[in-house]
């Protein structure tokens, strides 16, 4: 039997780092790759995490990258929104200082795009680098 609490550990401890990675050096000059840590109160821990953003928004694959079901249904979950709230959210991207609190941010790096390719070829990874 499959216990709910794995299914979310594995759905949200997915592809984050190799889709963050991706996301940034395919992206515009603004865009930052950023590594840390953040809460997740269905789990009841904190994970190491990567996402994207920018000056004023954040991306993330859960929320951004696993499609727009998915992501709308796991920011229904992380925040309590309503399905038009996380509609907008998915649609264009999370407001940096509501992510920053919501999930309990912790930044352990920040990479432009270049400094994330020097890194990744340097760790011969996706992430952490840490």
């Amino acid at each position: 039997m499959i216990k709910l609490k794995s299914l979310l550990t594995e759905a949200v401890c997915g592809e984050c780092f190799r889709w963050a990675y991706r996301k940034v050096t395919k992206g515009g000059p603004l865009l930052r790759l950023v590594h840390g840590t953040v809460f997740v109160p269905f789990l009841g821990k904190r994970i190491n995490h990567a996402w994207v953003e920018n000056k004023k928004s954040v991306f993330d694959w859960q929320m951004n990258g696993n499609g727009r079901k998915n992501g709308i249904a796991y920011i229904k979950l992380l925040t309590g929104y309503d399905e038009k709230q996380a509609g907008n959210i998915h649609a264009r991207g999370y407001d940096k200082k509501s992510y920053y609190k919501d999930v309990k941010v912790k930044v352990d790096d920040v990479y432009d795009k270049m400094e994330a390719g020097i890194t990744m070829l340097k760790n011969k990874h996706l992430g952490p680098w840490k």
